[in-house]
């Protein structure tokens, strides 16, 4: 049986996926707030390999494949912030996932779309990656991403 990690690495090989050093500034903003058992990692865009993927609107500028992928791509950026500051095995269960997709006003796809971003949270992590969920459509994201999650976990004891 692989582990945690095993599982990641072939998740983020088989999305393509590359890590990005870390842009959070630790001064105003921490990647990950832990509290207790509890860690909240803040908010990730689709960076992979220091670039932004899939800038602009989904349904304009992004189709609904590229927004899956960048659904996906943030919540890689979420695990890799976490496995920096925790690691991954500490993962006891993810709790929540809130996903926020730049997206045209008739755009209706938003679970669909974010159900890529938890497929990872379930691959990684199995049973234990399944989670509660809000997927939101907004106007604009930082740096004109198309999708921006965040997530809170519960860490083992």
């Amino acid at each position: 049986m692989s582990t945690v990690n095993e599982r990641f690495e072939q998740v983020k090989q088989s999305l393509g996926w590359k890590e990005s050093p870390a842009v959070k500034d630790p001064k105003l903003v921490l990647p990950v707030r832990v509290d207790g058992r509890m860690a909240y990692i803040s908010g990730n865009v689709a960076f992979s390999a220091g670039e932004l993927m899939y800038k602009g609107r989904i349904g304009a500028d992004v189709s609904i494949e590229e927004g899956k992928l960048s659904a996906a791509y943030s919540v890689l950026n979420c695990l890799m912030a976490l496995d920096r500051e925790v690691g991954l095995e500490r993962v006891e269960y993810v709790v929540k996932v809130t996903g926020y997709l730049s997206c045209t006003e008739d755009l209706t796809m938003h679970p669909e779309i974010m159900n890529a971003g938890s497929q990872v949270l379930v691959d990684v992590f199995g049973d234990a990656g399944k989670h509660a969920r809000a997927a939101l459509g907004i106007h604009t994201l930082p740096l004109g991403a198309s999708t921006e999650v965040e997530i809170v976990v519960a860490l083992k004891a």
